[in-house]
């Protein structure tokens, strides 16, 4: 019942190292590779499948050994940090993070040049490919980068703050998470390097529970709504008392759960947040949200309307125990997913939190938010909105969304209402030239972010 940002930074796959004989083959040259220091930015590119993907990729040697970063912008990817760095007078070896599709490279250094191969199975399918790595000079941002804590109430958050470097007071802007458990190393990271650089002082920070915010530990709470609002509106008064932040300028940018979280907090402290940015989600109940997440897999695995209707039946029986707690729902509930486990259809299901025990706490954390009608909110929000969605969105209904918002905005008289709905576009807001293209193809709607850009900057006066 979460999840409701299955964002592509976190897809599930199996990767696998090519074999040493033919990395030796296809590297082989007529002189031996130089030696050379590892150290420094290597930008270039990976190609699989007759597809190709920029990515620069930073090594160090520090303390403990050799360590690097990635930057995939493509996948909004940016410092993420490698994982099993090793080099060599000669090799090079590191694995993508965990918010990637997993992946081992293997290349040869040769003066001023990294080239290898990789082998990657996404989603039972196989791409074979190469990369090509060049040293380039480090490249200075035009901001500064300054870690911070915040606090709502007697809960603190661990943040990122990103200042311009030109003459300020700038105007602000606050990133609210997805669902699940996200940090600010994450897409949020790249979003906010985008806003630093178009004159935004931005906040990232670690979501209540995770990475070095206090709360609870995810999943043993995901935190409600109301309490994740308040967390994005200490952000908000935080940021405002930045001495280089116009606190008349500050606004919200939500994606997916951050979607419902944003009108919410505006709501709860008129006049603070300025404007709003929503996207991939914010117009129906979580419930809803997620019925249809599973509805459209289904049906876009090719099974028939007769099962859909089953496995949704059985879906609403987790609700219902989740509104109720009552022993009675539990029963139906566990009963049902006995005789279910064996359907062909079950596997493709959403897990969470259906296969934990009745005594984890998340189905009791679930309860206060399963059927939140973000209408009333909205309904509440005096301040200019965009709105972004994506035409091929599987886990939002696009159409309902947008008709759901546009009313309930309008029914509180805020005409400041734009809709941006992007062909082909996912719920990550990625267009997949094809189903079967290598994930190296995929590359945000087109003009997407810079629109994005030019409609805050236009409503915030830069």
């Amino acid at each position: 019942m979460t999840g409701h940002f299955r964002s592509v930074l976190r897809r599930a796959a199996v990767w696998a190292l090519a074999p040493a004989l033919l990395l030796a083959c296809s590297l082989r040259t007529s002189s031996p590779p130089q030696p050379v220091d590892a150290a420094g930015v290597w930008e270039g590119e990976a190609r699989a499948g007759g597809a190709s993907l920029p990515l620069t990729v930073t090594l160090e040697r520090g303390p403990s050994g050799w360590r690097g970063t990635v930057d995939v912008p493509s996948q909004y990817a940016l410092q993420y940090p490698l994982r099993n760095v090793n080099v060599d007078s000669t090799t090079v070896r590191f694995e993508l993070p965990d918010q990637l599709p997993p992946g081992v490279f293997d290349g040869v250094l040769d003066r001023g040049q990294l080239q290898g191969r990789f082998t990657s199975t996404v989603d039972t399918e196989t791409h074979e490919g190469t990369f090509d790595l060049w040293r380039r000079p480090p490249a200075a941002a035009p901001y500064t980068v300054r870690p911070a804590r915040f606090r709502n109430g007697d809960l603190e958050l661990s943040a990122t703050v990103f200042h311009p470097q030109t003459p300020g007071p700038h105007p602000g802007i606050v990133f609210v998470h997805g669902s699940g458990p996200q940090t600010r190393d994450s897409y949020f990271r790249w979003f906010a390097d985008r806003f630093a650089r178009a004159g935004f002082v931005t906040l990232i920070y670690d979501k209540r529970g995770t990475g070095e915010s206090g709360g609870d530990p995810w999943p043993q709470t995901a935190g409600s709504f109301t309490d994740l609002a308040d967390d994005a509106l200490a952000g908000v008064r935080f940021l405002g008392g930045q001495p280089d932040t116009d606190t008349d300028r500050i606004g919200i940018w939500g994606l997916s759960q951050g979607a419902w979280i944003g009108p919410l907090a505006a709501s709860r402290a008129p006049g603070l947040v300025r404007f709003l940015v929503m996207l991939s989600g914010g117009g129906v109940s979580p419930a809803e949200q997620e019925l249809y997440d599973d509805e459209v897999k289904l049906r876009d695995l090719g099974f028939d309307e007769t099962v859909i209707a089953e496995a949704l039946a059985y879906l609403r029986l987790a609700d219902q125990y989740v509104r109720t707690g009552s022993d009675e729902d539990w029963q139906r509930f566990a009963l049902a997913r006995d005789e279910v486990r064996s359907k062909p259809w079950y596997p493709h299901l959403d897990r969470f939190p259906q296969i934990l025990p009745r005594e984890a706490p998340v189905w009791r954390s679930l309860r206060t938010d399963l059927d939140y009608d973000p209408a009333p909110a909205l309904a509440q929000v005096r301040v200019p909105v965009l709105l972004i969605l994506g035409e091929e969105d599987r886990s939002t209904p696009t159409s309902q969304t947008a008709l759901s918002v546009q009313r309930a905005v309008e029914s509180g008289g805020n005409t400041l209402l734009t809709v941006r709905r992007l062909p082909d576009a996912d719920h990550a807001l990625i267009v997949q030239p094809s189903p079967h293209a290598p994930w190296l193809a995929e590359r945000p709607a087109d003009h997407f972010v810079a629109e994005m850009l030019d409609w805050v900057q236009k409503v915030v006066g830069i």
